[in-house]
């Protein structure tokens, strides 16, 4: 990355967002929701926004890295089933993949492109520049922790992976959403990540880390932060112990730790980190992240403070620590 992360998830897209985004200090915007039902490309939030006012253009007018987030809170992994042979198998399905590489790659370059509201209606858009990227969001992993069952996805995500970065066009960012107990390993003391011994997305490091330009890491809606001494802890584990388990491809300049920009029930059900709890915990810490990344952005939220403002200065804070 020739740059720290600044970036934030947009899931609507009215004017004053827009204008106030413009002339943040994020850097990166990553745009939601793309699903996929039987092959076809389904759009919601400013995804779904198909008279969207120019508001991809003047996000890359000022600057702006912009991507589009695949998948959400709400799909399955079994949603992917149709890019793998087989209920079974971890190898990609050409006749699955075709369709779906050509749909993220029409909209990556803006379009036209047909897509589908959620209820299943076709309408014709076009992305304006289009993308710089896309984040893979992909969550609901429970009944897939540990052993096995964990190292089953973690070859299909890893195999997917290497197939987009063969793929997709040269320079084309693709990042990945992991919630926090399905990326570390072991038990380290912090709540649910004991849950999930065998992470799966350490191992989708191990096998793929090469291709991912980087982690978006919740760590929100767990309980793993029922104290500041809890983030502090998963914030160190995360940074400092997780690299070195999860391969040699792999560095907490790969890590944008993702906070939820305004406590419950805004924009989570728990674990909501303050910028206060979040500079103190990361001060403590000799490693610096690759950089933060906020969900999600709403310039007429009131709770949440300035947030690109509060990740540049605990980014520059840790540059003017002389720690990396």
């Amino acid at each position: 990355m020739d740059q720290e992360i600044k970036a934030v998830y947009l899931k609507a897209s009215p004017k004053s967002d827009i204008d106030q985004l413009c002339d943040s200090e994020f850097n990166t915007v990553i745009a939601t929701f793309v699903s996929f039902a039987n092959g076809q490309a389904c759009v919601d939030g400013p995804m779904a926004d198909w008279q969207p006012d120019g508001w991809i253009d003047r996000l890359h007018c000022s600057n702006k890295k912009v991507l589009f987030s695949i998948g959400g809170g709400a799909v399955l992994p079994e949603t992917l089933e149709f890019l793998f042979l087989s209920p079974e198998s971890t190898e990609i399905c050409q006749a699955g993949y075709a369709p779906f590489l050509s749909a993220i790659r029409q909209i990556l370059q803006g379009g036209p492109i047909t897509v589908y509201s959620l209820s299943g209606a076709p309408y014709p858009t076009d992305y304006g520049q289009g993308f710089h990227g896309i984040d893979l969001d992909l969550e609901n992993f429970a009944s897939y922790s540990g052993g096995v069952q964990s190292d089953f996805w973690a070859t299909r995500l890893a195999n997917l992976n290497l197939a987009l970065r063969r793929d997709l066009p040269l320079g084309t960012l693709l990042t990945h959403a992991p919630q926090t107990p399905y990326l570390l390993i072991g038990d380290w003391g912090v709540g649910e990540v004991s849950a999930n011994p065998n992470g799966l997305y350490s191992k989708m490091m191990q096998l793929s880390g090469e291709a991912v330009s980087w982690l978006n890491v919740q760590i929100y809606n767990q309980s793993d932060f029922a104290s500041p001494q809890a983030v502090e802890n998963t914030l160190a584990v995360l940074l400092n112990d997780w690299p070195m388990v999860a391969g040699a491809s792999t560095s907490a300049r790969q890590v944008a730790v993702t906070v939820a920009m305004a406590p419950p029930p805004v924009e989570c059900s728990s674990g909501y980190v303050s910028p206060a709890q979040l500079r103190d915990a990361l001060s403590a810490l000799n490693v610096a992240p690759g950089g933060l990344n906020g969900w999600s952005y709403s310039s007429n939220n009131a709770v949440a403070p300035s947030w690109d403002q509060v990740f540049t200065q605990i980014l520059n804070a840790k540059q003017a620590s002389g720690r990396p």
